[in-house]
């Protein structure tokens, strides 16, 4: 029985210096010289810095921020993707499919540096009149809030 015990513990460890799972394959480092964090305390904070520096944007209009989502993604953004969440060396999917960890951010922020536009937000509208768009869909959630609240 403790030879089996063995027998199994040595074939699930593999052979000395085997990784069982491959590390995460980052295309390139960052652009910038430094983070705005040292690296591993941003791998396991990454996520509440972004969730604080959303509610400072969303609340407060607290924009630009260095946990901003907007600053991760100009900085990490792959060479050959322009993104850090179309190619699997990208800088987010890779270390979250190593994680087994789903990335929701980009179903609606845009995944890569704005170019010409100055939107970084791929809902909020940039052409003429675009401002009135978004003063009407805020018009329309408040009447929408008022009349679920009667």
């Amino acid at each position: 029985m403790a030879l089996l015990v063995l027998a199994l513990a040595a074939h699930a460890t593999g052979a000395a210096g085997e990784e069982r799972t491959p590390l995460p394959m980052i295309e390139r480092a960052a652009k910038g010289k430094q983070c705005v964090g040292e690296q591993e305390f941003m791998r396991r904070n990454h996520m509440e810095l972004l969730k604080h520096q959303r509610e400072d944007t969303v609340r407060q209009g607290v924009r630009g921020a260095a946990f901003s989502l907007k600053a991760c993604v100009e900085c990490h953004a792959g060479r050959d993707s322009g993104s850090v969440a179309r190619a699997p060396t990208d800088f987010c999917v890779s270390c979250h499919s190593y994680a087994a960890v789903k990335i929701d951010c980009f179903e609606c922020h845009a995944s890569q540096p704005p170019s010409k536009s100055t939107a970084f937000h791929p809902l909020v509208p940039s052409a003429p009149g675009g401002a009135g768009v978004i003063r009407l869909a805020g018009l329309v959630r408040q009447v929408g809030r008022e009349g679920a609240a009667r």
